[in-house]
């Protein structure tokens, strides 16, 4: 098999998260890059409560357009994002085998494990080109207002914020190898994401969970320390570093599956067959 057409093919795969997710991504970089000035005016005409200010993290103030960005696009569009990543990510394995397709995958003369990381390679691929498809957005909408925020640091920021849609893509491909469903593997990552966020957010207004958020992934991808220049390389190869093991777990999980014909697990189906062979038991007739 030629190389890396399998991550070819996820990338294809995955075309609805790199089309619709970098429309998305390009449209409210636009978005928020044409309404700061009338934001900026109206909240510098009132005070603003300190948790809003909160939200810009490093970045400091919500009128500034690092504060700005850091509140609005690089809160709403990576959590969108992770949504797309969780869809493709399970799609790797239990996608294949809903769609009664992974037989054909698998005739192919190439290990299991090949398969998983050539997939995360396309997988990758598509959410990068999702997120970063916010910087010419973001140059688009420098040219018709004020927003004075290099490009340097622009581009550190997407950077500092592509590990954490790796992470969680990579953590769906283990759910969607390990669980008997996709279903479930996209219910479990969500749920997982969500409560991650929920978490990292109240963090930054509750004292008593400002520890714990740094448990999450959304604490060590911090685009506003990249926008006032200080990106932090080492939070993203952190990210980067537990993005890879769960990679190498999807592929032991893999490798370890027993495929069912493209409908569910093996040891789920094993444990239905058991159930259903107590139902159908025949009951011996008293005395």
């Amino acid at each position: 098999m030629n190389r890396l057409v399998l991550a070819r093919k996820a990338f294809r795969d995955s075309r609805v998260t790199a089309i619709g997710g970098g429309i998305l991504s390009f449209a409210l970089a636009l978005m928020y890059v044409l309404l700061f000035p009338s934001i900026r005016e109206s909240f510098e005409e009132m005070d603003l409560p300190e948790y809003m200010e909160s939200f810009a993290g490093a970045a400091g103030s919500y009128s500034t357009p690092a504060g700005y960005l850091a509140t609005e696009f690089f809160s709403a569009v990576p959590i969108t994002l992770i949504i797309f990543a969780i869809v493709a990510g399970t799609a790797a394995t239990a996608g294949e085998e809903s769609a009664g397709t992974i037989d054909l995958l698998l005739a192919q003369p190439i290990r299991r494990w090949r398969i998983i990381v050539e997939k995360a390679l396309g997988i990758t691929a598509a959410v990068s080109v999702a997120l970063l498809a916010g910087l010419p957005g973001i140059f688009l909408g420098q040219r018709f207002v004020d927003f004075d925020i290099g490009p340097l640091r622009l581009v550190a920021a997407m950077l500092a914020t592509l590990p954490l849609l790796f992470l969680f893509a990579s953590l769906a491909m283990l759910l969607g190898a390990a669980l008997p469903t996709r279903a479930m593997a996209v219910a479990v990552a969500t749920a997982g994401a969500v409560l991650a966020y929920v978490v990292h957010t109240l963090g930054m207004l509750v004292d008593e969970l400002s520890e714990v958020r740094k448990l999450t992934p959304f604490y060590w991808s911090d685009a506003s320390k990249a926008l006032i220049g200080d990106f932090e390389v080492w939070r993203s190869l952190v990210l980067l570093a537990v993005a890879a093991g769960l990679v190498a777990l999807a592929a032991v999980a893999f490798e370890r599956r027993d495929i069912a014909g493209g409908r569910e697990g093996g040891w789920w189906k094993q444990f239905r067959r058991r159930r259903k062979g107590r139902e159908h038991a025949p009951v011996e007739a008293a005395g």
